[in-house]
């Protein structure tokens, strides 16, 4: 017997499942003492405006939400592009280095990098939605006569189905 998912419970499991694509994991973070770049809310807010990238972008296809998203690992995949977006305009902010005693520092040297990977997966991105909303869109218009997509929906991400 399937157990319905609140609203609530998808918005936790999708920010898990974006955590992990990030790897923002406080193991992995030394450099920031052991705790996330991103707090909950921060990743929350860029879930939204995935959705939101989804459903107003041409072909208006018919709005989503977590629930029924053609392709939670696209919705992820922006939603990584979001938090990283966010993150590398803070530490483009914060960006200040610092020098003492023939050592330097600065641990908001990140910005250039940040920009680089969101370049390359922002393109790889509009793409695929692109080709799936395209697609969804024919099919629709001949009446679901249309062969499935190799984008095909993907309601599992990292063990977590939301």
């Amino acid at each position: 017997m399937a157990v319905e998912l609140t609203d609530e419970k998808r918005l936790e499991r999708a920010v898990r499942s974006l955590r992990n694509f990030i790897r923002d994991k406080k193991e992995l973070n030394t450099l920031l003492l052991g705790r996330f770049e991103s707090n909950d809310e921060e990743l929350r807010q860029a879930i939204i405006s995935a959705l939101i990238d989804w459903n107003m972008t041409p072909p208006m296809i018919g709005a989503v939400g977590l629930a029924n998203h053609p392709n939670k690992h696209l919705l992820i995949h922006m939603a990584a592009l979001e938090a990283l977006g966010s993150a590398g305009i803070w530490h483009s902010r914060e960006h200040m280095p610092s020098a003492d005693g023939g050592t330097s520092g600065d641990d908001h040297a990140k910005a250039g990098e940040y920009s680089g990977w969101i370049e390359r997966l922002y393109s790889d991105y509009e793409r695929k939605k692109s080709d799936l909303k395209t697609a969804i869109n024919i099919a629709s218009g001949m009446d679901s006569m249309g062969l499935s997509s190799e984008y095909a929906s993907m309601f599992a991400i990292y063990g977590e189905i939301w």
